[in-house]
């Protein structure tokens, strides 16, 4: 690997001595790199952004500028290779409907025809930001995969053929998220069935369409007619009963149906942020935005969008094909318009690569920027238009001094001769040099008055064009006109205004390439202050002489700030993570819940300096959650102190229940299933009225006594909760369940 590091340090000492390596030290850091791991593109993030700040701080802009574009130049011949590209389009050529990927595979194809400086710095950018994306893209997938493995969690007591499908998608999920690949079909498929089977758990219940209040298992039942609506469950046909879970949405009680519309909700929302990911650039069109404000708002208001969704994304997939259509017709266009355009083919050769190159693009599945090209096809127009004119300027000119000489005399007809026998191709060299002559033979023949009038009709041409012709990198042709006038001769003002028009029209078409560069930067910001850039930029494009500073300018700001929130996001995902740690021991449905947020929070730690403004966003969005419930553990575990200061001073081996000499506490962990709020024998400190309970459980022994023994669990339904008592192993068990897993604790139950 080349010393990029030395390479950097060598170039600085001269401008900020021994400050050089303290700056690249802390750039090192920044990084998390040692000097020996320093790539080229590594060198050159430093030197744009913290080297250059750090130059400024010492001399002028324009100065700074210059020694880093030298640090820059120097470093190219280190920087990216076909190779690198190469190995870029392997590692992201799995991703065919990224457009990113669609333009680097055209770049390489065209590469791989012959080097092209620009283009491969383009593909570097493209790797850039395709390592972003992916990064962003990743860390989705970790929260999909969280929420995958706690919604399998929780309905895998079901059983049955689709849980041991969800089951073999979120296994190839976890090892394609493990070695770093995207896994888009297999969690969709995931997500759409543990969605189906969580509102089959939320709405699904043991029971027939009424149930009593009590219900208690017998181990003998009497033979005869029942009541319909009496309802028997023994633990033997509690596995059966899995089998059996019906759901019926019409006859769902309001809770059950708001749970439902939750989970329809939340998945809604995620399909919605998948759509923005994939067609943001789509968002403004006008068959998109109002069905986007819509399902926005509807979802806003917890209430699932549905066929509003569905018309959204399929509006996208239009807008999209529209899209391609339109570029593919631009293309036709604009290569026929500069088949026919009057130019040298010379001169047309570079655009009609570009068009090729954007054609491929197209092909390949990308969105080939056709501005850039527009410009260029438009520079040329203008090229062919200048050269008309200036063929019939000169011809003018041509006639004219003709006729001014005609009216001299004998003395200036050699000079007339001359003028008319000039061909074509060099008339504007050969009028110059008679323009020249001329002066001198009125100067012989005593006409000093008519030459004065004309020189100072020049010298104010010149005057007006001497600003613009500096800032277009013309003044020396200003000071060689000047001198000439200087000498009294009359320089040809007519060529300079042409060549300061043709320098007008390629500094329009750099400014314009560098703001295409700048818009798709720009576009990674979205969200994070990026659409105020855009709408600057736009701006900026329609302006006769665009301008790029100032949206680079405010671009770095971007970064900054973005650095700003990286540091942020690091400090309180510090500090989430220390306050999590003190509760770790603590169990609850809220604790449960944070449990997929802290492992996706986990990986968003190790990727965050890598990370671009899309993905802080998401860990932001993430992180408030993640602290939303930590708040609320938190509240919990002070309630749950204030219930143990309550029955301090109480005789706990009473309460809790003496174990014999030498026997081992019971296990509980096998019955302590999502859904299961409270959980314990009957004696012990739990979160229910002890009293209450007692009583329940002498009523049912003598309605055990009465109905002959044996008694096995007994439930209590009480709205979207149940209540069950049971005797289990030798005493008496105390569980409050939801009620979606009241079929799952009794089959474990039974076991």
């Amino acid at each position: 690997m080349p010393d990029v590091h030395g390479e950097i340090l060598e170039a600085l000492r001269p401008h900020l001595g021994p400050r050089a390596e303290a700056v690249l030290e802390e750039g090192l850091k920044r990084l998390g790199k040692r000097p020996a791991e320093l790539t080229p593109k590594d060198g050159a993030f430093l030197l744009k952004g913290l080297v250059f700040r750090e130059l400024q701080a010492r001399m002028r802009p324009e100065e700074a500028r210059r020694v880093v574009e030298g640090v820059l130049a120097r470093l190219e011949g280190q920087g990216g290779s076909l190779e690198e590209l190469e190995g870029g389009l392997k590692r992201f050529g799995l991703y065919v409907d990224w457009p990113e990927v669609a333009r680097l595979r055209a770049l390489v194809n065209r590469l791989r025809q012959g080097e092209d400086p620009r283009l491969m710095a383009e593909g570097q950018a493209l790797l850039e930001a395709l390592e972003e994306k992916l990064e962003e893209a990743l860390l989705r997938q970790a929260k999909d995969l969280a929420h995958l493995e706690e919604s399998l969690e929780r309905v895998r007591h079901l059983g049955g053929p689709k849980v041991r499908r969800l089951e073999n998608l979120v296994e190839t999920v976890r090892q394609a998220h493990a070695e770093g690949l995207l896994a888009q079909a297999e969690v969709e498929r995931a997500r759409s069935l543990a969605l189906e089977l969580r509102k089959l758990l939320e709405s699904s219940a043991v029971r027939s369409p009424t149930l009593p209040e009590i219900v208690f298992e017998t181990q003998e039942v009497e033979e005869g007619p029942k009541h319909p609506t009496d309802v028997f469950v023994t633990v033997e046909e509690a596995a059966e009963l899995e089998g059996e879970l019906v759901v019926d949405l019409e006859a769902l009680p309001e809770e059950a149906s708001q749970r439902i519309q939750a989970l329809e909700v939340e998945e809604e929302r995620r399909k919605l942020e998948e759509l923005l990911a994939r067609y943001g650039q789509l968002l403004g069109r006008a068959t998109v935005s109002p069905l986007l404000a819509e399902v926005e708002a509807l979802l806003e208001a917890g209430t699932p969008a549905g066929e509003k969704l569905r018309e959204l994304e399929a509006a996208l997939q239009e807008a999209e094909r529209n899209l391609r259509a339109e570029r593919r017709a631009r293309l036709i266009q604009l290569q026929e318009a500069l088949r026919t355009l009057p130019l040298p083919q010379k001169a047309k050769v570079p655009l009609e690569g570009a068009l090729r190159l954007a054609e491929e693009t197209l092909a390949e599945g990308g969105y080939p920027d056709l501005l850039p090209l527009e410009e260029e096809l438009r520079r040329l127009e203008e090229e062919a238009r200048r050269q008309a004119q200036e063929e019939r300027r000169l011809e003018e000119a041509r006639e004219g001094l003709l006729r001014e000489l005609a009216g001299k005399g004998e003395a200036f007809r050699p000079l007339a001769e001359e003028l008319r026998a000039l061909a074509k191709e060099a008339l504007a060299e050969g009028l110059a040099r008679i323009q020249a002559r001329y002066a001198e033979l009125l100067k012989a023949q005593g006409e000093e008055a008519a030459l004065r009038a004309k020189l100072a009709e020049a010298g104010s041409r010149l005057k007006a064009l001497r600003l613009e012709a500096e800032a277009l990198g013309l003044g020396a042709e200003v000071e060689a006109a000047e001198a000439r006038l200087a000498q009294g001769e009359l320089p040809d003002l007519e060529g300079l205004e042409a060549r300061l028009a043709e320098a007008r029209a390629r500094r329009r078409q750099e400014a314009l390439e560098e703001l295409s560069r700048l818009q798709a930067l720009a576009e990674r910001f979205r969200g994070f202050g990026g659409e105020g850039v855009l709408r600057a930029l736009e701006e900026e494009k329609g302006k006769p002489l665009p301008d790029p500073a100032p949206i680079a300018r405010a671009l770095q700001a971007l970064k900054r700030r973005l650095e700003a929130k990286r540091e942020e996001l690091f400090t309180r995902l510090t500090a989430f993570f220390q306050a999590e740690a003190r509760l770790q021991g603590f169990q609850s449905e809220t604790a449960r819940r944070l449990r997929p947020l802290r492992e996706v929070l986990r990986s968003a730690q190790e990727k965050l300096p890598r990370l671009g403004p899309q993905g802080l966003l998401q860990v932001e969005k993430t992180l408030g959650q993640a602290e939303e419930l930590l708040r609320e553990l938190e509240k919990e575990q002070e309630a749950a102190k204030s219930v143990l200061k309550e029955i301090r001073g109480a005789d706990l081996e009473a309460l809790l229940g003496v174990f014999d000499q030498g026997e081992k506490p019971q296990d509980l962990s096998p019955l302590r299933l999502p859904g299961v709020e409270v959980l314990g024998f009957l004696g012990e400190a739990l979160p229910l009225p002890k009293e209450a309970l007692e009583n329940f459980r002498r009523a049912l022994d003598r309605l055990d006594e009465a109905l002959g023994g044996g008694r096995g669990p007994a439930v209590v339904l009480m709205g979207e909760r149940a209540l069950i008592l049971a005797p289990w192993k030798g005493k008496g068990l105390v569980a409050l369940t939801e009620r979606s897993a009241l079929s799952a604790f009794l089959q474990e139950l039974s076991r």
